[in-house]
């Protein structure tokens, strides 16, 4: 696979992902497919922690 496709996979992976949990722009308003690889990456990496914070919260 060469890399421009391997990049568009991931991407493609990472905007599903966002939408799934319902995330659909950035917070400059801009949407999910005008964002790069990197953008896209930091968002999720950012989501999984907030998910990891609340389950982790003893009640």
């Amino acid at each position: 696979m060469a890399a421009k496709e391997a990049v568009e996979k991931r991407k493609k992976f990472l905007i599903d992902w966002l939408i799934n949990h319902e995330i659909y722009e950035a917070e400059d308003g801009r949407q999910l497919y005008e964002l790069s690889l990197g953008e896209l990456e930091h968002m999720y990496i950012a989501e999984r922690i907030k998910i990891g914070k609340e389950m982790s919260k003893i009640d």
